[in-house]
């Protein structure tokens, strides 16, 4: 299972796509390609923000695509991510390092779920018992 950080959910919106997110995203099979609604929380959030316009409807069309055709593999904030999110996010601020909320919900959805965080922000997630690719990085 390989969950998709909002880094990587954004890059696939636009009129150009990433070439290098598409094609590492073409070497797994799409079922075990997974959201989180913090992701998609995060993602709406940012076209809401946007000014009307084209360029807005036009993402706002394209996330509205994939959220589609993630129907049935968005991930939720279950009572176990919730109880994972309480105990990484207290380990991270007594080790001097704590995190954005946002970044512990999804990692603890990761590691509730059995999932590899895909992101660009691997050092976000650094010291947690999750599997991280950067597929910015990575071939």
């Amino acid at each position: 299972m390989i969950v998709l950080d909002t880094n990587v959910i954004s890059e696939l919106q636009g009129r150009t796509h990433s070439e290098r997110i598409l094609n590492w995203l073409d070497g797994y099979d799409v079922e075990t390609l997974f959201l989180t609604t913090i992701a998609v929380a995060e993602m709406r959030y940012g076209l809401e923000l946007l000014d009307d316009g084209r360029r807005k409807a036009t993402l706002i069309a394209d996330f509205n695509r994939i959220e589609s055709e993630f129907a049935g593999r968005i991930l939720g904030f279950s009572p176990s991510a919730a109880n994972r999110h309480g105990l990484l996010a207290a380990q991270r601020r007594k080790a001097g390092r704590p995190m954005e909320t946002k970044d512990a919900m999804i990692a603890a959805i990761c590691l509730a779920n059995g999932g590899t965080l895909a992101t660009r922000n691997t050092r976000d997630f650094e010291g947690l018992d999750l599997k991280l690719v950067n597929p910015f990085e990575d071939g």
